[in-house]
């Protein structure tokens, strides 16, 4: 009895040792980051970015998998109940704080289920209409919709998608009624603006560059507080409306029990490789602001990504059903 007890006492203090060992040894295996949006688009391609520049970095790879199933939901509810050893973390972006309130029952507790490592990227979404409507700033669209009252439409990428809060906000905002005409992603709403089937799109600003330049739509504003400095001559949004800001977010986050450790490591690892000249030029190249912070850093910023969004859903009353 006595032998049986002191074996189960050295096991209880080995089991500590065992688990700091772990932490020191990390990572000893492949890394997977799992994305929240299908393959080829421009999130995926910032994700495979920094899983290239992060598996030169640690002494294994970083291997990306895709799942935009639902929005990014399967995605996410996937890392929540992944086991918190440091080797899955979730590449998501603004449906991080969309997810929670959209959803009557998400899955998870988007605070407890999860640990921030880093915000990896901020990017302007920009506001664009199309030219036959004869507008050429914000304040003479907002003008033209409070003329008309529910008869302009704005098209998204989906109904509580990272383009349809945005947008849902401004007309909030602006104080304007307009009708929602949701589509199957963004390359359909340019589409159908382009066709001059709807009246205003909000979207990245890489993909709208090139429309911009060749004057096939009319750009109305940058969602960030400040110009774009991929654009610097395109007003903020909120040059018109005060306080408009919904800017597009990458940031990867772990399991809620992910040690410390791990996660500090992690996010070292990261704001490294955004400070690589060649990281940075691809990013850069996407029309995007390398940032690389630290897991406080990620938390404060999702805290207020968090309270916005919550009070747009609610005001919106934008819901899917689980």
């Amino acid at each position: 009895m006595r032998l049986a007890l002191r074996a189960l006492l050295s096991l209880a203090l080995l089991v500590p040792v065992a688990s700091a060992s772990a932490q020191s040894n990390w990572p000893d295996r492949p890394i997977k980051l799992l994305v929240t949006s299908a393959a080829g688009g421009g999130i995926d391609l910032m994700a495979r970015i920094l899983a290239d520049a992060l598996s030169r970095q640690l002494p294994q790879r970083v291997i990306v998998e895709n799942n935009g199933g639902a929005g990014g939901l399967i995605a996410t509810r996937t890392i929540a109940k992944s086991d918190p050893d440091g080797y899955s973390f979730l590449f998501q972006g603004p449906g991080h704080a969309y997810l929670p309130y959209i959803r009557k029952n998400p899955g998870y507790d988007v605070r407890k289920d999860f640990a921030s490592v880093s915000l990896v990227a901020t990017y302007p979404l920009v506001l664009v209409t199309r030219p036959s409507l004869k507008v050429s700033n914000l304040a003479d669209f907002i003008a033209l919709a409070k003329k008309q009252p529910g008869k302009l439409t704005y098209g998204s990428s989906g109904v509580g998608g990272a383009s349809h809060i945005p947008l849902a906000a401004f007309a909030d905002q602006a104080g304007i009624e307009m009708v929602h005409v949701p589509f199957r992603g963004s390359g359909q709403t340019t589409t159908a603006l382009l066709a001059d089937q709807i009246d205003l799109v909000i979207d990245g600003l890489a993909p709208q560059i090139g429309n911009i330049q060749e004057k096939r739509v009319i750009p109305l504003g940058v969602s960030t507080r400040e110009r774009s400095p991929f654009m610097k001559d395109l007003p903020a949004i909120s040059e018109t409306l005060s306080g408009f800001y919904f800017p597009m977010w990458v940031a990867i986050f772990a399991p809620g029990e992910t040690p410390k450790p791990i996660v500090d490591k992690m996010a070292q690892a990261i704001a490294t490789a955004m400070k690589d000249p060649a990281t940075k030029k691809r990013f850069e190249e996407l029309v995007v602001n390398a940032v690389g912070s630290t897991p406080a850093e990620l938390d404060t910023f999702l805290d207020e990504q968090l309270t916005v969004s919550k009070r747009v859903i609610e005001k919106t009353n934008i819901q899917i059903a689980d």
